[in-house]
């Protein structure tokens, strides 16, 4: 079970990271629209335009984080195995 919990934060901790860094890394809080500026085919003046998409900020990247090591710590709640004839391993 140990090891088990300690597999499963390393695999949670390497996810959000990677999603992170993949998706952009945004070192500020995460986003859920981007503004772009277009220039109006009329005028030519530009003006923004936002666009519904997701970026994760440093927030999303500690809170996984710290998910992952709530899990590992929580391996140290169990003991460890007993073998055979009393020993451990």
């Amino acid at each position: 079970m140990r090891t088990s919990l300690r597999v499963a934060a390393l695999l949670i901790a390497l996810t959000v990271a990677a999603f992170w860094f993949f998706s952009g890394p945004n070192t500020g809080f995460t986003k859920n629209s981007v503004m772009h500026m277009v220039k109006d085919p009329v005028t030519e003046i530009p003006g923004p335009v936002y666009e519904d998409r997701f970026v994760p900020g440093v927030d999303f990247l500690g809170g996984g984080l710290a998910v992952a090591l709530v899990v590992a710590g929580s391996s140290f709640f169990f003991r460890k195995p007993v073998g055979p004839a009393g020993t451990k391993g």
